[in-house]
């Protein structure tokens, strides 16, 4: 640590530094404390003859998931603790680093591993070095004073009980933290990437079919069994591919589409916009969602406008359907009419049959215009910690990314984020 700055970084080795620096008095407050700093301080343990110690720390199980420590440094210094009977002490929520070392004082913010890997210069402080009169105070502060007659500190006054360190730790066998490394990586992995299920469906008409009314047997007509298959179907190869208008303002454009044109820009939007990771499922960059949900809408007005247009152009071939349909079913009607027309004594004659045949016949080619619009079905889940780890997915997705010329600075920001905090490290490691 240099000994002319005031602000400054607390990386493990500065303070280490103090630690092993201490002649008279040593207080450590701190959430939770890196290995590297709890063997420091354990070796000062069998000193109390000559040094004064104080250590004050929380002892909550979500210290240790949230990055502040590791669980093995607790057990370091409390074994050294024990056997040298020194006490140990405790503070609920304790989120500020304190180290005293004779007139030194270094004051520090704590940083969680799996945020960020900290900073391993002091131009990019997270500490303050304090010296006379403000250590005093400190020391009186934290309950660290020699004097057993001085009143009670501000902070540390209760024993770090075991129970309660059983207790946690039995908690964070059942929850453990997960790795630094991993931590942070599906941070960054989360804030930038997630799962998404994408699925259009309803924009296809080639295919639509609806129900055969069921008083109607089957057909003969060639041309009707043609739309006819125990379902109706749409005449859509006499219509074939229309005019239809893309996109709005100056960027309007005119193209011929069809179903087959529909599948193959729906692939395109996902292929644009999304990365199908094998026996992994599909993923998006969040910062593509804008982009994505806008294309996605535009695909979906073109459906519209298609959908209107193959209304109108199924709507000429009206009339040829119902002829077909009267010519194949009024023979049948005449020698057996449906029990509807003649429930009531009536005996229909050709003419009302015909009528008949053409209001069903125009029903049944409604139908066929009831284009329903299409339906998108849109899922977000966040990657898994399981993900992170697992090397057939990063290297799958950076290989898809790659291949599809992604920025190499956002393919580096989501492979390199966890090698930044190594798991072995410091209480603040560095960059």
């Amino acid at each position: 640590m240099d000994d002319d700055r005031t602000f400054t970084v607390a990386t493990d080795s500065a303070v280490i530094s103090l630690i092993e620096s201490a002649k008279r008095r040593l207080v450590v407050i701190a959430p939770a404390l890196s290995r590297a700093v709890a063997d420091a301080l354990a070796a000062r343990f069998d000193e109390l003859e000559h040094l004064d110690i104080r250590v004050i720390v929380d002892a909550d199980a979500e210290v240790y998931r949230l990055g502040f420590g590791e669980r093995e440094a607790l057990e370091v210094i409390r074994d050294a603790a024990s056997r040298n009977l020194l006490d140990l002490r405790v503070q609920p929520g304790v989120r500020i680093g304190v180290i005293i070392s004779d007139e030194d004082t270094m004051v520090f913010a704590p940083v969680s591993k799996n945020i960020e890997a900290g900073s391993d210069t002091a131009e990019k402080p997270n500490a303050i070095v304090l010296r006379g009169a403000s250590t005093e105070k400190l020391v009186r502060a934290s309950g660290a004073h020699a004097n057993d007659e001085s009143p009670s500190g501000e902070i540390g006054n209760a024993a770090l009980d075991p129970a309660k360190v059983e207790a946690m730790q039995a908690d964070l066998e059942r929850n453990p933290p997960a790795k630094f490394d991993i931590t942070r990586r599906l941070q960054v992995f989360s804030s930038r990437v997630v799962y998404v299920e994408f699925e259009i469906t309803g924009f296809a008409l080639s295919r639509k079919q609806v129900p055969l009314p069921e008083d109607f047997s089957t057909v003969s007509d060639a041309n009707l069994q043609a739309q006819i298959s125990s379902r109706l179907r749409a005449p859509m190869a006499a219509v074939g591919a229309v005019q239809v208008t893309i996109g709005d303002g100056k960027d309007v454009k005119t193209a011929l589409v069809d179903d087959a044109w529909l599948r193959k820009e729906r692939k395109r939007i996902e292929d644009i916009y999304t990365f199908q990771i094998d026996n992994f499922g599909r993923v998006i960059l969040r910062e593509d969602r804008k982009d994505f949900d806008a294309a996605v809408q535009a695909f979906l007005t073109v459906v519209g406008r298609y959908h209107e247009k193959v209304r109108a152009a199924l709507d000429s071939h009206r009339t040829a359907f119902q002829q077909s349909f009267v010519a194949e079913f009024l023979p049948r009607w005449t020698e057996a009419p449906p029990e509807y027309m003649t429930r009531w004594g009536n005996q229909p004659d050709e003419d009302s049959l015909k009528l008949e045949l053409a209001n069903r016949a125009n029903e049944v080619f409604e139908t066929m215009l009831a284009f329903e619009p299409p339906s998108v079905r849109l899922v977000e889940k966040n990657v898994s910690p399981s993900n992170v780890e697992d090397p057939r997915f990063l290297s799958r997705l950076r290989s898809i990314m790659e291949r599809r010329r992604v920025p190499k600075a956002i393919i580096d920001s989501l492979f390199s984020s966890g090698e930044a905090a190594p798991e072995q490290g410091e209480l603040l490691p560095n960059r």
